[in-house]
């Protein structure tokens, strides 16, 4: 699933610095490789995967290729296509083997090609053996399960677009890339370059793709891309304060949310969306000295009952620690101030470690010492 960025300003340092190196120095890798699953509307047959002594669980999200949906007003297809031939099956490349074939070939009652972004997960599928062997044998492979498992026209039409997108992703690999620094922030990052590298991306999909298959295929990168901008400018505005930043950053992404097509990760979306706020708000409340009723009101919005009576444990043990981390300093300066700074003190403060803290909390006051 594609990650959105933390819609809070003030907690956004984390999800912008991977948004960054999304847009900046993965911007290609991008638009060839990450697919937002999508369940198709209009679908009325699929192909067949691989046998089964080669199939393996579909991940999440993901409608298997052998389920058949209904297109509006046309009649359901539902003859099986003949299995893959033994010749190709037994030649796939190691990292596909035992392995189902991921994505799907949807065709109307007309036996015409109805394209999705399944279609695109199949080729995407199958070029993830680059490196193992030839694109040559690559194509050769795709175009014999196209027409294995599909009828005419829509197998031609399939074949098609395939190689058009062999031509496009080869386009796209000779773009020139933004620079970037090795570590990039918000303000250091240069718009208007990836600004032209996305136009430059779009110009070649309107070059090898007509206006449906360029929807079906990159429509929901876009959303993303259009939304990772939009968080990017709000954040490098200075002129803007906190809360007109919040409005811009809320109002981008809840129109990402709505136009992802996959209800599953729409509702995965909304959940992490839920989930940064609840964080943003106790943070906020818990420095203006709320009280834990009113958090646990705060939190109710947002989870269930059961959820706010874990977050509340969750706040009762990092008060304890903190209050543990609190007295642990105050000791260990007594003795640095009593001993100095030699052997026997920190013999001392080790042991006085290994009294308080478990392992696991050590590590973090390993970190919390460092970062005071």
């Amino acid at each position: 699933m594609p990650m959105v960025p933390s819609n809070n300003p003030n907690t956004n340092q984390r999800p912008i610095n991977w948004l960054i190196i999304v847009l900046a120095s993965g911007i290609i890798a991008l638009l060839i490789a990450c697919i937002l699953w999508l369940k198709p509307k209009d679908a009325v047959k699929t192909a067949n995967p691989l046998p089964h002594d080669a199939a393996s669980t579909m991940p999440s999200g993901v409608l298997p290729s052998h389920q058949t949906a209904t297109l509006a007003n046309a009649s359901s297809v539902s003859a099986n296509a003949d299995p893959l031939p033994i010749s190709l099956a037994t030649s796939l490349p190691k990292s596909l083997q035992g392995t189902q074939v991921d994505g799907e070939i949807i065709i109307d009652e007309n036996k015409q090609l109805v394209v999705t972004a399944g279609l695109r997960r199949l080729f995407d599928y199958f070029l993830s053996a680059q490196g193992e062997e030839p694109l040559t044998q690559i194509e050769q492979r795709v175009i014999a399960y196209i027409r294995e498992h599909t009828p005419e026209p829509a197998a031609s039409q399939a074949v098609n677009i395939f190689q058009n997108y062999l031509t496009y992703l080869t386009a796209v690999s000779q773009l020139d890339k933004p620079k970037v620094q090795q570590n990039p922030n918000v303000s250091a990052l240069d718009l208007s370059a990836i600004k032209n590298q996305l136009r430059a991306v779009q110009q070649l999909q309107a070059r090898y793709f007509d206006a449906k298959t360029r929807e079906a295929f990159f429509g929901d990168e876009q959303a993303l891309n259009d939304y990772n901008m939009t968080v990017v400018e709000a954040n490098q505005n200075a002129q803007l304060s906190n809360d007109q930043r919040q409005a811009i950053i809320d109002k981008a992404q809840t129109a990402y949310i709505a136009s992802v097509n996959d209800p599953n990760l729409q509702t995965k979306l909304t959940q992490q969306r839920n989930i940064d706020k609840l964080l943003a708000q106790t943070q906020q409340m818990q420095q203006q000295g709320a009280t834990q009723s009113q958090i646990n009101a705060m939190r109710s919005q947002y989870v269930s009952p059961e959820a706010v009576k874990r977050l509340e444990q969750l706040d009762q043990s990092e008060a304890q620690f903190a209050q543990r981390v609190a007295a642990y300093q105050t000791q260990s300066n007594q003795i640095l101030s009593k001993l100095g700074n030699v052997p026997q003190a920190q013999q001392q403060i080790v042991a006085l470690q290994q009294t308080m803290f478990t392992p696991e909390e050590r590590l973090r006051l390993d970190v919390l010492t460092k970062q005071r």
